[in-house]
């Protein structure tokens, strides 16, 4: 077999990298395209092509085959999204945020370390963009009120955000679906990889806070605070999935049930019906961008998992991927802002091809290509000014997302550095 099959994916890769970077084409159109391209390139590069093998390979395998490959992601997506209403709309995230101001007062690193507490305990569940605004408009306030920069605070959430998403389910479908692991051991490393974050984060909060003068002060949005008061018992309804999930061994889609289930009836029994359907609606509204990405996903998984595709990709990868402890590390750790736009290490773009195709490699294990991707997506999660939350909050505090780019990379890549370290030293994931 030739190289230049493997040359003109290479490409392939590069051309849509290119158009997703300047924003010529969304990624909800480049990935289906550019698994069909994936896919004529790995057919006519076999012995004996024929009409009607490229036709089963493109038409059934990848275009049928893989537009529901994701399916389980995409429902757990939904039931998430549906919760993420129930918490929104029930009054859950503004009785938290109340709680936080309340308690705080004016100690400022309190308050600040608080609300970041929050946030991450709300996007536990929460997800989407509305969250984000629905938190932020409440959170961010009050930081700059308190005396903090409008960087810093937008920092704050951004982490926070971060941080809940490692413990969010809908993720950890997500990497047991996309590299095809047992459930146990994505939400085994997903906290492991949370805590070296969390230490992260908690610097940042301590060390940069620390540096904060008194800055000008905006008038906190009481009147967004005031509302009615939801029951203790309901403010546990975000930490519902992933208590049933890591306690008692439930799977996903029974654990968002009941969570959404007990959100509505610790909150408004009497509303159960009307509540439930307002939130299954507008979640559905909000996740749908969501879904078709993993349509365009599963495409591209299937070209690139294919056999013939593997015969291809293995000797590029195998000449470009570390299988040294310090290799490893190395590797992923510069090569990390490759996350950004929509790029080749970025799960939500070019990236899911990529890691399948290291996960199928002789190279690294499933396991240390999760982690990696798990541990270089928060540069996507926390840094990128593509990121449709980086963008409102950038507009929100009057920053651009690029300086929040400029200032978090620093502390993402400590991060990244971090956790790959302590995933091949403590974690065993090359073993």
């Amino acid at each position: 077999m030739t190289v230049l099959p493997g040359i003109l994916i290479l490409l392939v890769f590069l051309v849509a990298a290119a158009l997703m970077f300047t924003r010529r084409l969304p990624a909800l159109l480049a990935l289906p395209l550019m698994a069909i391209l994936i896919g004529l390139i790995v057919g006519c590069s076999q012995a004996e092509v024929t009409v009607t093998g490229l036709k089963a390979l493109i038409f059934d395998q990848i275009l049928t085959k893989g537009a529901s490959r994701m399916a389980g992601a995409m429902v757990t997506t939904m039931f998430g999204a549906v919760l993420s209403q129930v918490v929104m709309r029930q009054g859950i995230a503004q009785q938290f945020i109340r709680w936080a101001a309340e308690y705080a007062g004016d100690r400022k690193m309190l308050l600040g370390l608080v609300l970041f507490a929050v946030v991450a305990f709300n996007f536990s569940a929460l997800s989407g963009l509305g969250a984000v605004i629905m938190l932020g408009s409440l959170v961010l306030p009050i930081l700059v009120s308190s005396g903090f920069t409008p960087i810093y605070a937008a920092t704050l959430m951004l982490l926070g955000i971060g941080l809940g998403g490692m413990f969010n389910p809908a993720n950890w479908r997500f990497y047991e679906e996309l590299l095809l692991l047992p459930a146990d051991q994505v939400k085994a490393y997903a906290i492991r990889v949370a805590a070296v974050l969390l230490a992260v984060s908690l610097f940042y909060l301590i060390f940069e806070g620390r540096r904060q003068s008194k800055v000008f002060a905006w008038a906190a949005i009481n009147e967004e605070l005031e509302g009615p008061r939801v029951p203790l018992a309901a403010l546990l309804t975000p930490i519902v999935p992933p208590a049933l999930m890591l306690l008692f061994k439930w799977p996903d889609i029974p654990a968002f049930m009941v969570a959404i289930l007990y959100g509505c009836l610790t909150t408004q029994p009497r509303r159960l019906v009307s509540n439930v359907t307002a939130a299954i609606l507008e979640g559905l509204k909000d996740v749908g961008p969501v879904v078709a990405l993993f349509v365009g996903l599963g495409m591209t998984l299937n070209a690139t998992m294919d056999d013939s595709a593997k015969a291809i990709m293995n000797p590029f990868l195998e000449r470009v991927l570390p299988s040294s402890q310090v290799g490893y590390v190395a590797f992923f750790t510069l090569l990390a802002p490759l996350a950004l736009y929509r790029g080749p290490l970025n799960l939500y773009g070019l990236g899911a091809g990529f890691a399948a195709l290291m996960a199928k490699s002789t190279v690294l294990p499933a396991v240390a290509v999760m982690t990696a991707f798990m541990s270089v997506g928060q540069i996507q999660s926390v840094c990128d000014p593509t990121n449709t939350a980086n963008v409102w909050i950038g507009q929100f505090v009057q920053i651009s997302p690029e300086k929040i780019l400029k200032h978090t990379l620093p502390y993402i890549l400590v991060f990244i550095f971090l956790a790959l370290t302590g995933m091949v030293t403590l974690g065993g994931v090359l073993q």
